[in-house]
């Protein structure tokens, strides 16, 4: 079963359905709640669970310059989405007409294409044009179509210093910052990216440490440092790997690139796409003064690397398809 249906194309069964609205991006743990709620009352009406991305990002359209950086893709949200208890996800496309769309129309267009018994939505949900529409909105428009409204409320990390709301400006905002580990709390598994892996310069493998070049990444890149990842193969193969996201200061490089030396693997990766997940950030990128100091350098994040590779214990079931 194919992990997302367009909204025009999904059927909804004739009882209809409880649905949750949103981009969703990097469903994260306040994403997870949000769902874990859908179904529970999609489970008591006795209809599907569907949950609905609209792709790409509505500022994306309105507003390219201010769009925010991606964390998942529409096929990884689906994928998220369901593996969290989704019984079906659909792909709304952001189009000019649909974010043009007064709130009462955009609420009528819901109601007709998918039956709604109840609509489940966090407290600070908005829709329609200018986001004009709200939770009090869906609520004066439920006794005429016919559908409940819950509310979920904001999720924090309280493990976190300041039990920060978990939302997806706030994963970014960490990565851009460097706390990976704040931004993998509030994930509830490591930041990943996915790359199609192209030729490089070989400098890597020239002082003993070949790397997979990324290329056409989608996603947003975290800060750039040098991190403790770990890489999946289109094979389902995971490795402990040693990432550079950034420049490369040793050798006078302008242009920022991905770069990960994978341990034990030895194969050619070329053409082939590879997900690299962040475990922990090591250290900032630095400029060494000869090859050689920059070889012992590389030899301790690949021995930390191993290390937080190792501890990962739970990282194999929360990888997801590249």
């Amino acid at each position: 079963m194919p992990d997302c249906t367009a909204f025009d194309v999904y059927q909804p069964p004739p009882d209809g359905t409880v649905v949750s609205i949103g981009n969703f991006d990097g469903v994260h743990r306040g994403h997870a709640a949000i769902v874990a709620a859908l179904r529970e009352h999609a489970l008591r009406h006795g209809v599907p669970a569907v949950g609905i991305t609209l792709d790409p990002h509505p500022l994306a359209v309105l507003a390219p310059e201010r769009a925010p950086p991606t964390l998942t893709t529409a096929a990884e949200r689906a994928t998220l989405l369901r593996r969290a208890g989704a019984d079906a996800v659909v792909v709304l496309r952001s189009e000019p007409a649909l974010l043009a769309m007064p709130a009462e129309d955009f609420l009528a267009h819901f109601v007709r294409r998918l039956r709604p018994r109840a609509f489940v939505e966090g407290a600070d949900f908005n829709f329609g044009k200018a986001r004009g529409g709200s939770i009090e909105t869906l609520r004066q428009h439920g006794a005429r179509y016919g559908y409940e409204v819950h509310t979920v409320d904001t999720f924090r990390a309280a493990e976190l210093a300041s039990a920060p709301r978990i939302s997806s400006s706030s994963i970014r905002q960490a990565l851009v910052d460097g706390r990976l580990d704040d931004a993998n709390a509030m994930l509830g598994r490591p930041y990943r990216i996915v790359g199609r892996v192209v030729p490089g310069d070989a400098r890597g493998r020239t002082i003993g440490f070949p790397t997979a070049n990324l290329s056409d990444v989608p996603h947003m890149l975290p800060q750039e440092a040098v991190y403790a990842g770990a890489a999946q193969l289109e094979t389902g193969e995971l490795h402990a790997a040693a990432v550079n996201v950034g420049l490369q200061p040793t050798f006078g490089g302008h242009r920022a690139r991905v770069e990960a030396h994978l341990l034990e693997y030895s194969g050619d990766l070329v053409g082939q796409h590879v997900g690299i997940y962040f475990l922990a950030r090591l250290r900032p990128q630095q400029r060494c003064e000869s090859v050689a100091e920059l070889v012992e350098q590389i030899r301790r994040d690949v021995a930390r690397s191993r290390e937080h590779f190792a501890a990962e214990t739970e990282l194999r079931a929360q990888c997801y398809s590249l």
